[in-house]
């Protein structure tokens, strides 16, 4: 039925068949009270049954904006598949709900029962329809008519108002951030995944405003009233309700790449389009890429209506984007680059987050997942293609390697916990479940198998495969089978993969990766006298725990130093079982599993091997003979065996000990972070938190001198990202020689503020410039961000300031997160992070602004959950006995007021003691090693005696 037959049918149906319910009438759902209906509403109640297919959806909103404000009709045309239902649901969670009405297929009413035509419920989300009679299956037709509010506060998400300033003026635009359930807060909807339909959305605005946007360009424009315009969409492929998308504003759209076939536009508020070129110029090439290897153009899946490409720049964005089909959003920052203000992270991250809901448009938007307990069907390949898509489009950002330190070593990171969930969870039940499952699992971890599987299947086949994927699920549902079924015929069809592995079954082989929770750790050991190499597979935990028993289908790829072969990545064989051995040849040499780290899994040698390893990487003239990505991976592997107690703390010093050496980005980029939580664990023994940073700081010295501190036009993308992690760790380490420089560079732009900071060095240089400097460079900068029109450069500034020593200035920088609407509600928390990342010695005065100000943080930070995400900050810094007890006094003295946040008080101070208990256990030995190393062990009597003091102190307090 058309949209404009909504108004008539409202004035003709009057009496039973279009009822408007009182809300004081409106009865809680009780599921005793229905319990002998008949209904489409599943178990758990949070869920639909498939009984109602909607087909067809009109939404027409009257749009208020400065009153945040709308009143809504809603009609959907739904295929009823069960017979004799006496109940439909929907899920609503609208502000009122003013009529409904039901139209059979010929047109006439459908009565509901009186009284209770309808109720909602607000735990569950829905709304419940009663008819008077049990109803055919057929087709019908449902309108709804309903005010809703538009949110204020962007984490609320659904349809919410943000607000920028122009000219000094305040400003106000609303956009919508629907996934993965809050569709149903704009108005009534089927709001899962499952329920595919196509939607006609209008909308009626100010004339004072731009054109609105939402998924497909505009049909229609009508002036309705005086001041009032109504915009009519063309109707949309078909699609889940998530992906529906409008923004309401005074936006403006540039099409600098465009072809009349082919739109695509960049949108941002005004003032700001000389920073769409890039992600314009990246987007085409990038969809280009995409149409290319998936064999199904982006512009012909509106199913005969014109498709749009639109990315909107969003000032206040919960989300870094959303793949809405024809109308992405995305945070300002991650879409907006200006040259000399946007760092070289940031353009890669604009790159990479394009390219991520690009690849959406067919893994999620053409093919959905069916339900989000699936969720990797949408985002693993996002978060896959993110890279390796971007890499077809510009290799010189280097990202088909920096996959391996971002993602896999994120994924292994994730999986090492206790409570690391399945790629299909089952457990996905209610929204907090569904919020969950939107981790590291579903995006890094997701993306790693695929990567391992296109290793394991070769290129091309892997590529058919998701081809055959596309084209047998277009427009509907795709689970797990469906993906297995069609890499399976890919497989099939290839005579390689066929004749190198004639048994094997790729869908079970990936099936034991999505169904297992964690990841493997595979453990070697070499007899080097007959060759046999012994593997045997379990799951890695932190914690060092036994794990229970789990097997993987373990693509293993490996490589000897009599005879090196790091160029072929498929695997020799499928590790399936718990043991097992390879026939390798017998000599002194070492073994190295997992070649460029093309599996995911972690490798833990026998002692003699992992000796050999250290021996061989120590040597300069040799180190570069073991892969950059391998090298990576033996750091990062080392690291987290130290945490899991899996390896001797000589051994795994005298493996890191190449670090001297080193001069690759990625070996660097996978040792940064657990080196430093090390670090972190001696803080409370003065004596080994300065010996370790100086065992940091000599590992730098080299790569510090390598680098230098001027950038060079001839610098390659890897170099520029190691100089940034390297200078700012040096500078946060002490270094004098990067604090000098940085300094220098502080000074120059404090005297003239036409010598800008280079953009990629502002990180570090801003902090040391205030960690170093006064109120009155704070301040300065400070300036810096209040005129600053570059989101990314923003953050970058706003990361800097939390690294001032000055007191005063350190809480108006935290006042200002409750109080300065420049500081988006998205970067308030992040804020609060800042100031405890900035200096250690800012603690205490972090944590009083939090005793101090918790109420009002929960608020202005965006709600309770960014108020959790505080608390949940501090559990890194509480690193002395004195901090902990004070923070868990403050949560008991304030339990009625924290509420739930409570127990999030208890995860904290229990991270916290297990922490120091952590570092109490290893510092003697750690301790020693590291001053043996440097050929001071006349020096270990004192400092020793002086670490078991503070255990002591420590332990029996």
């Amino acid at each position: 039925m058309g949209f404009n037959m909504l108004l008539p049918i409202l004035f003709i149906l009057a009496g039973a068949a279009a009822a408007a319910y009182p809300d004081d009438l409106r009865a809680d759902f009780e599921l005793a009270e229905f319990s002998d209906v008949s209904t489409n509403l599943d178990d758990p109640m949070y869920r639909l049954t498939d009984a109602v297919q909607p087909r067809t959806v009109n939404v027409h909103m009257d749009v208020y904006l400065e009153e945040a404000r709308l009143d809504g009709i809603v009609q959907f045309d739904v295929e009823v598949i069960q017979s004799d239902l006496t109940q439909i649901v929907l899920h609503q969670k609208v502000e009122r709900i003013r009529t409904v009405s039901i139209l059979d297929g010929s047109g006439r009413p459908v009565n509901l029962r009186f009284p209770g035509p309808y109720s909602t419920n607000d735990t569950f989300e829905i709304l419940l329809i009663n008819l008077a009679d049990p109803i055919p299956a057929g087709i019908y037709s449902i309108t709804i008519s309903y005010a809703a509010r538009i949110h204020v506060n962007q984490y609320d998400r659904g349809f919410y108002r943000g607000h920028y300033y122009l000219n000094g003026q305040k400003r106000y635009y609303a956009t919508t951030q629907f996934q993965p359930y809050y569709a149903r807060t704009a108005f009534p909807c089927f709001d899962e995944p499952q329920f595919k339909s196509t939607f006609v959305i209008s909308i009626t605005r100010d004339s004072s405003l731009q054109p609105s946007y939402s998924n497909m360009a505009i049909a229609e424009t009508i002036e309705t009233s005086p001041g009032r315009i109504r915009e009519t969409f063309h109707p949309t492929p078909t699609v889940s309700v998530y992906l529906i998308a409008f923004t309401v504003s005074d936006f403006i759209a540039t099409e600098l790449t465009s072809k009349s076939t082919r739109p695509f536009q960049i949108v941002s508020r005004p003032g700001v389009a000389d920073q769409h070129v890039y992600a314009s110029e990246i987007g085409v090439e990038i969809t280009n890429q995409l149409d290319d290897y998936f064999g199904i153009e982006y512009y012909g899946m509106g199913l005969g209506n014109p498709m749009k490409n639109d990315h909107l720049a969003i000032p206040d964005f919960p989300a870094g984007a959303m793949e809405n089909w024809g109308m992405v959003n995305y945070r300002e920052a991650y879409l907006l680059y200006d040259k000399a203000h946007t760092n070289l992270n940031n353009k890669i991250f604009i790159a990479t987050i394009v390219a991520h809901e690009l690849t959406h448009k067919w893994f999620g938007n053409l093919v959905t997942c069916f339900w989000w307990s699936n969720l990797w069907l949408n985002e693993s390949f996002a978060s896959f293609f993110e890279y390796f898509i971007t890499h077809m489009a510009d290799p010189t950002l280097e990202l088909e390697d920096q996959f391996v330190v971002d993602h896999v070593h994120s994924a292994l990171s994730w999986d090492s916990g206790a409570g690391a969930t399945p790629m299909n969870w089952t457990g996905v039940v209610n929204n907090p479940s569904i919020s969950s499952h939107f981790s590291t699992t579903s995006y890094a971890k997701g993306a790693s198998v695929l990567r391992m599987m296109e290793h394991f299947l070769g290129a091309r086949p892997f590529r058919q495969g998701l081809r055959y994927y596309l084209r047998e699920n277009a427009y509907g549902l795709g689970t797990p089978e469906d993906m297995y079924r069609a890499l399976r015929r890919a497989a099939y069809e290839d005579i390689t993969f066929s004749r190198m592995f004639p048994n094997q079954d790729i869908g079970e082989i990936l099936d034991s990766w999505v169904q297992n929770a964690g990841s493997p750790v595979v453990n070697v050991n070499v007899n080097m006298d007959t060759g046999v190499i012994s593997l045997k597979q379990e799951r890695f935990l932190i914690s060092g725990a036994t794990p229970a028993p789990q097997l993987w289908h373990i693509p293993i790829s490996w490589t000897h130093q009599g005879e090196l072969n790091f160029q072929s990545t498929r695997p020799s064989f499928i590790l399936s079982t718990e043991s097992a051995t390879i026939q390798g040849t017998p000599g002194h040499n070492w073994v190295l599993l997992n070649i460029a780290q093309s599996g995911l899994y972690r490798v833990n040698y026998d002692d003699h091997n992992w000796e050999m390893l250290a021996s061989y990487l120590r040597n300069p003239s040799t180190r570069t003979n073991i892969h950059k990505l391998n090298r990576a991976q033996i750091v990062n592997d080392v690291l987290f065996f130290i945490r899991a107690d899996k390896i001797s703390l000589e051994r795994a010093f005298d493996v890191l000990s190449f670090l001297e050496h080193e001069t690759d980005y990625y070996v660097w980029n996978a040792a940064i972070s657990q080196l430093g939580w090390i670090r972190n664990r001696f803080e409370h023994i003065p004596e080994a938190h300065q010996e370790f940073t100086e065992y940091m700081l000599g590992l730098l010295d080299n790569v510090v001198d390598h680098l230098g501190y001027e950038e060079r036009a001839s610098d390659s993308t890897s170099t520029i990202l190691n100089r940034m992690q390297i200078m700012n760790l040096a500078c946060n380490l002490g270094h004098s020689g990067c604090i000098s420089d940085s300094l220098s560079k502080w000074q120059q732009f404090r005297a003239n503020q036409t010598n800008l900071v280079p953009v990629n060095a502002r990180r570090y240089v801003y902090c040391v410039g205030l960690r170093e400097g006064n109120a009155q460079d704070y301040q300065f900068l400070f300036q810096q961000y209040q005129t600053s029109e570059n989101a990314a450069d923003m953050v970058v500034i706003l990361r800097a300031l939390g690294c001032t020593r000055d007191t005063e200035s350190l809480n108006h920088y935290l006042g200002q997160t409750l109080t300065n609407d420049r500081i988006r509600f998205h970067d308030r928390t992040n804020a609060f992070a800042y100031a405890l990342q900035g200096n250690t010695e800012n603690l205490p005065t972090v944590l009083q602004f939090l005793y101090n100000n918790f109420e009002k943080i929960r608020e202005e930070h965006g709600g309770e959950a960014r108020f959790l995400v505080n608390i949940n900050n501090v559990a890194g810094y509480l690193t002395n006995y004195t901090h902990i007890t004070e923070f868990q006094s403050w949560g008991y003295r304030h339990q009625a007021q924290l509420g739930s946040a409570l127990s999030n008080v208890d995860s904290v101070v229990n991270t916290a003691l297990n922490n120091l208990r952590w570092g109490n256990n290893v510092v003697p030995k750690v301790y020693g090693i590291i001053i043996s190393d440097n050929n001071s062990a006349a020096a270990v009597t004192t400092p020793f005696a002086i670490i078991f003091v503070a255990l002591a102190t420590l332990l029996f307090r």
